[in-house]
């Protein structure tokens, strides 16, 4: 899936210059593999969203500094102003401010579906703002064969952040590969326990969705240590513990995105 907006190629290349929405993850990661074997982009940055005074748990930021430079590209930042109220105008201003500087025209993300509430790809509408290119290599992707593509081409992946009741702290810094794939095809068959029924008078709770595959309602995150285009592996200095967050009644985001009581997320040992 691309958006419609044509950018001029880059005059020395004839190759748009291209950055790779990233966290780190596998699908970012298999975006930017994708983006490599297209002859039409000139892949050089990787440019992270990153929210003020926001802990990237889930993916670290000094991981995916160590990716960025066993990767060989210059890893770029978009910071959202903490106390924005307008997430689409601060991602539009801060895509604006990179898109100028390094002259980027488009921009790949591993995004698969629609996440929440939203109607459209965020992403796809940023650039359409800014007459950017939107490459969405993964759009409606089968999970099944994303995460089987993904062992396939070679990438070793890791869980960064699990939450329940699909997944345990024991599977942080575990390994994404083909034990665990079966085991999470048989958690994708289990079913939850849920009220949503809601009786007179009281609150019907939004019903709790089976597991996605490839983690798109927040349910797992991941982190790539190596893969095809790495030109090392990225050793990071883990804590044997997990990091643990319960909270007392849940989350509760809308739409589609999980809801879960307890999350854990990987913790680095922090250097100096």
């Amino acid at each position: 899936m691309t958006a419609t907006s044509t950018p001029e190629p880059d005059a020395a290349t004839n190759k748009t210059i291209t950055a790779i929405s990233w966290t780190g993850g596998k699908d970012c990661n298999l975006a930017l593999l994708y983006a490599k074997r297209d002859p039409t982009l000139d892949v050089r940055y990787l440019l992270c969203f990153r929210l003020e005074d926001k802990a990237f748990r889930a993916h670290p930021i000094p991981f995916m500094e160590e990716q960025a430079d066993a990767i060989g590209l210059p890893l770029l930042f978009v910071d959202i102003p903490k106390d924005t109220d307008d997430y689409m105008k601060a991602y539009v201003e801060g895509v604006r401010k990179v898109k100028d500087a390094h002259r980027i025209t488009a921009i790949v993300t591993g995004d698969m579906d629609l996440v929440g509430t939203m109607e459209r790809n965020w992403m796809e509408q940023v650039c359409e703002t800014l007459d950017m290119k939107c490459h969405l290599p993964l759009w409606k992707m089968d999970r099944v064969q994303c995460l089987e593509t993904l062992l396939k081409e070679g990438f070793d992946i890791i869980f960064t952040c699990v939450k329940a009741p699909f997944f345990d702290g024991s599977w942080i810094n575990r390994s994404l590969d083909e034990n665990a794939l079966k085991e999470m095809q048989d958690i994708v068959n289990r079913k939850l326990e849920t009220n949503d029924e809601g009786g007179e008078g009281e609150e019907k709770v939004e019903k709790k969705l089976p597991l996605d595959l490839a983690g798109e309602r927040g349910e797992y995150h991941t982190m790539c240590v190596n893969g095809p285009f790495y030109n090392k592996r990225v050793v990071m200095d883990v804590n044997a513990e997990p990091h643990r967050e319960d909270i007392r009644g849940g989350t509760h985001w809308k739409g589609n995105i999980h809801n879960a009581d307890s999350i854990w997320t990987i913790s680095l040992k922090i250097v100096g």
